[in-house]
């Protein structure tokens, strides 16, 4: 596998998420891949771990709203949000051509990468299927599996077993969605014109962007293979 994914990573007191995240993207994944974090005004030591991180690993980068990018303006909100903060990683950090929009509780299952890469083509979004804790509606998009809602009790054996077992006895199979994660070449996520920060910080920027992909001609893609771990917006 020859294709480079950019993470990108926005966090607001997530710290205890976002190790655990981290751990799994290296663990799982290997050092080759890049992850682009923002502090959004964080209070929790995130950005002296990301400082940290940052010394002993290449493919780590980050960048911190330190309270100040709203201007003098006392009134408006201190944060960004993630809707603001996904583009401008991808716009301003993000150094290679494949980028996954990607949340600070999420675990990377192993050959997350492979099997989501070997779907991506240029006018194509392709996403992970998302095994996670019933503390949501199950949909037919998802999995619902139960190893933990805090890092601390994370049964990673369990998942790493139970994925092992999934993909070995599914066919490669696809259908159409798309949910997050997903992953983009950077030029296709900037062709539609990225987030419409009209829906900053909120949470509808997802619909926004989705409709938007639909209307511009993309083929939204999701692989059964492909698997990954949210506590399901914990952080």
């Amino acid at each position: 596998m020859d294709k480079v994914i950019s993470f990108i990573q926005p966090s607001r007191n997530n710290l205890r998420y976002l190790k655990w995240s981290y751990n799994s993207i290296r663990k799982n994944l290997g050092y080759r891949h890049e992850i682009c974090v923002a502090s959004d005004y964080s209070t929790d030591g995130t950005v002296e771990w990301c400082e940290e991180i940052s010394k002993k690993d290449a493919n780590f980068k980050y960048i911190v709203n330190d309270g100040s990018w709203f201007g003098e303006n006392k009134d408006e909100p201190k944060r960004m949000g993630h809707t603001l903060l996904y583009d401008r990683l991808i716009n301003k950090v993000a150094t290679n051509d494949i980028v996954m929009i990607w949340h600070s509780d999420m675990y990377a299952c192993p050959n997350l990468d492979t099997e989501i890469i070997k779907h991506l083509e240029r006018g194509k979004v392709v996403s992970a299927t998302r095994i996670e804790p019933p503390l949501h509606p199950d949909g037919p998009e998802k999995i619902l599996k139960d190893f933990g809602i805090e890092p601390e009790e994370f049964d990673e054996q369990g998942l790493l077993d139970f994925v092992s077992d999934h993909v070995g006895t599914r066919e490669d199979e696809t259908t159409r969605g798309i949910f997050a994660p997903w992953v983009i070449y950077k030029d296709d996520f900037q062709r539609i014109g990225g987030h419409d920060p009209l829906y900053a910080p909120q949470s509808k920027e997802d619909s926004d962007i989705f409709n938007r992909f639909v209307l511009a001609g993309y083929d939204l893609i999701q692989t059964w293979k492909g698997l990954v771990y949210p506590m399901t917006c914990r952080g």
